[in-house]
């Protein structure tokens, strides 16, 4: 028996489904099977009673599940014990993927910093799918992510929201666009700048894609994951591109790109995540700026006891 395996059972029963479980995992749901399979050969009896349409847990399941809440918990508490014992008590580490880091937490780390100068900060960047077991393994009191967690030990809140824009360089052709949605039949003539399959934004741009375009073949030029590169690509004539409005702004603004909106809507959301217990002074101070920086309106709590 292993902690992977007690994770994906009570996963499993949490969420309702081992397609559910594995979202919030970040894992296969056939590894979810896997190890929950293996769990009830280990135990000798079996856990769920699974159907093509219901899962349930059984007695022998209804038992061993509190159990392994419990024992999940121990192993996160000890390690974040343990972890704090070798921590800087004036350290805030925040676990996130480099675009959020460059485009959402620079600015908040600065005027943070301005009112706190002894606290110093630790950003463990990551790919998004990641991040969740960073949280777990590495006891970090902060996370920012495009995904809503669910973990008892965590509240989680709705940071931010901001539309994908496409992006154009700032030519006479795309200037008569001004104030216009972009056209979607440009879609199938213009060199495309696109991100890797893996991330987060061109998932959003592939669904969006096979709602409003599916007939059009895109003419797909480069696959760059580095924002800023892009950008760069963009503004010299290499293609357009579709990308977070919140990375843009200033280039917008400056005159170097073109931004327009997609038809439908594409919100790309950001939650902040923060433990719930055991913060030093200095933590907890920057939940609290963290949650005074956000929106009005995006101040609802949310995995809060």
């Amino acid at each position: 028996m292993d902690f992977k395996q007690l994770e994906s059972f009570v996963a499993a029963v949490d969420e309702g489904s081992f397609s559910n479980a594995a979202e919030r995992l970040q894992l296969s749901q056939s590894m979810v099977t896997i190890h929950i399979r293996k769990l009830e050969t280990e135990l000798g009896t079996r856990l769920l009673n699974r159907t093509t349409r219901s899962m349930e847990l059984s007695q022998d399941g209804r038992t061993f599940y509190e159990y392994a809440r419990q024992m999940l918990k121990l192993n996160r508490d000890s390690i974040f014990a343990l972890s704090c014992a070798n921590r800087d008590a004036k350290s805030v580490n925040i676990v996130a993927t480099p675009y959020i880091v460059r485009y959402y937490l620079t600015d908040l780390v600065i005027r943070f910093c301005a009112q706190h100068p002894q606290v110093s900060f630790n950003f463990i960047t990551c790919n998004h799918s990641e991040i969740y077991s960073r949280l777990q393994s590495d006891g970090t009191e902060f996370a920012f992510c495009t995904t809503k967690l669910m973990d008892s030990d965590y509240a989680v809140r709705h940071y931010a929201m901001a539309n994908l824009v496409v992006i154009a360089p700032n030519e006479a052709r795309f200037q008569a666009l001004h104030g216009q949605i972009f056209p979607n039949a440009l879609f199938g003539e213009e060199p495309l700048i696109t991100r890797s399959s893996t991330s987060t934004l061109q998932q959003e741009f592939l669904r969006w894609s096979k709602l409003y375009i599916p007939q059009l073949k895109l003419k797909v030029v480069s696959a760059v994951d580095d924002t800023e590169s892009i950008k760069r690509l963009v503004a010299s004539g290499v293609g357009i591109s579709v990308i977070s409005e919140v990375a843009v702004r200033e280039d917008v603004a400056d005159g170097r790109l073109l931004a327009f909106p997609l038809e439908g809507t594409m919100p790309y959301h950001l939650y902040f995540v923060h433990k719930k217990k055991y913060l030093t002074p200095e933590q907890a101070a920057f939940r609290d700026f963290a949650l005074e920086a956000m929106p009005l309106g995006e101040r609802g709590d949310s995995g809060e006891e």
